[in-house]
């Protein structure tokens, strides 16, 4: 197969260097005729060399950068990035913890691949068509059964609003599996649970949420299967509820909750819209914890998230007692932290409160990001005390 090879539109050799690692199709003329992705060496505008990047001809994104290097890279590129990213995890991984992101995308220089562990299995997914179809999904899966803990590599994916899973490699692997995460025990399902089975993403601030729970009541709003919860429950909360319109997610969060050996009786699960008990329910709690499903996933579509995610911070936040406290997080990358403390602005401005921010944070050091890509530093978590 002749080498494939992009030209820039315009001037954007400065972005590629600086380490940017995305250029969509208005960046690239003309569009090569071409209908799988692959390797591809990018020209700037002047048709000089600049960069090695994987093509993808199905979406907008249509190039992610792989390498800087005079040469392509090859399979030994790739394997050293792996290792490197599993070395950049030792802080993580322990006996107290053993689900976490192995390879996070562009982050670990590994463009729209994905791996998160979850004890011995490896869960791989890729962002769209294009990576799947450009990743030697054989190499990956031999390199993870040889390089780290994991004895299973399963593919996750998802079809029209099907998930399914496949395995790539190792022994078969378990649609359910129990893990760690700082000790608290978590029933994950690997093929139905959202993104790769869990929100990983969250850990370090589920771990705030237990050193300030104790003797407080907390309510876990879009609560899915009780992350939150649970690490109240650990810190001594006095009750705590987790709310979410999937029944599914209440029950696995109910069973979380008993996994871990807490009172019953401190627990309650709600299978309801948030929105709707918002509106009708008047009880005050102590804390309240706000981490709803990305409401934007265009740029478009941002005046319509901010509307929605104030008149969800603040109805949830006439619900915080006096002096009570209120966790809001945003795990859309459209949402910018400024634009999220515009949010938060505004949220607390209609609702007449005032509030003293105590963390401001975002995913754990699992989900690195390129320091030139910060679209790719998604996830915000505020948290302040009301007055």
């Amino acid at each position: 197969m002749a080498l494939l090879k992009i030209k820039l539109a315009r001037n954007l050799r400065r972005t590629v260097l600086q380490g940017h690692p995305w250029l969509f199709k208005e960046a690239i003329v003309p569009a090569p005729k071409v209908t799988t992705a692959q390797l591809a060496l990018l020209l700037d505008n002047k048709g000089e060399d600049l960069a090695w990047a994987l093509y993808d001809p199905h979406g907008a994104l249509c190039v992610r950068i792989l390498s800087l290097d005079k040469s392509p890279p090859q399979r030994s590129t790739f394997e050293k990035r792996m290792a490197r990213a599993y070395q950049i995890r030792s802080s993580v991984r322990s006996p107290l913890t053993t689900a976490y992101r192995l390879f996070n995308g562009e982050g670990d220089l590994l463009p729209g691949l994905v791996c998160d562990v979850y004890g011995d299995i490896a869960v791989v997914q890729f962002d769209g068509q294009g990576p799947s179809e450009f990743w030697d999904k054989t190499m990956i899966s031999d390199w993870l059964l040889a390089n780290t803990e994991c004895k299973s590599v399963i593919e996750k994916t998802r079809r029209n609003t099907e998930r399914t899973t496949e395995p790539l490699g190792g022994k078969p692997a378990e649609s359910e599996v129990i893990v760690k995460e700082n000790g608290a025990l978590f029933k994950v399902n690997l093929e139905k649970g959202q993104k790769t089975g869990f929100f990983l993403d969250q850990r370090d601030n589920r771990q705030f949420v237990r050193q300030i729970s104790r003797g407080k009541s907390v309510l876990n709003l879009f609560s899915y299967t009780g992350g939150f919860s649970v690490y109240a429950g650990l810190g001594g909360a006095s009750r705590v509820a987790s709310l979410d319109v999937s029944k599914g997610a209440i029950a696995m969060a109910e069973d979380n909750w008993a996994l871990n050996g807490l009172t019953p009786a401190t627990h309650v699960g709600l299978g309801l819209d948030v929105f709707d008990y918002l509106k009708g329910e008047k009880e005050m709690w102590d804390h309240i914890l706000v981490d709803p499903p990305s409401m934007s996933h265009s740029e478009s579509q941002i005046d319509l998230a901010k509307a929605k995610y104030i008149e969800l911070f603040a109805a949830a936040a006439k619900r915080v007692s006096p002096q009570g406290e209120l966790s809001l997080s945003s795990c859309s990358s459209h949402v910018s932290f400024n634009h999220f403390f515009e949010i938060i602005n505004e949220s607390l401005s209609q609702v007449r409160r005032k509030g003293q921010i105590l963390r401001v944070s975002g995913q754990g050091m699992d989900h690195p990001f390129p320091h030139a890509c910060h679209e790719l530093r998604y996830l915000k978590f505020v948290h302040l005390i009301l007055e």
